[in-house]
């Protein structure tokens, strides 16, 4: 009589979810890491923010931008930047 072959997993069929615990475990590392980037992404966001907001309107005035400004030439800055690096 000729053997049979079962189609699957080697010991019978598979149970549960496929997602193995490394699978798992690399999702939540990836998931890690992008919000530690956006953690850090922030602080220098704010940091440059507040490095701004210290100077006197003349030093600004030099540079180009108003007071007023600040926070959306910060923004603007960072958009363009992640526009580059994403073509």
């Amino acid at each position: 009589m000729p053997r049979q072959h079962q189609i699957g997993a080697p010991y019978g069929a598979a149970q549960g979810p496929l997602t193995s615990t490394s699978t798992k475990l690399t999702s939540f590392l990836g998931f890690l890491h992008r919000m530690i980037k956006e953690v850090i992404r922030y602080r220098s966001f704010r940091a440059a923010e507040k490095e701004l907001q210290a100077l006197d309107d003349r030093m600004l005035h030099d540079i180009g931008i108003d007071r007023s400004e600040i926070t959306s030439a910060l923004l603007n800055a960072c958009n363009e930047r992640r526009s580059v690096w994403r073509i």
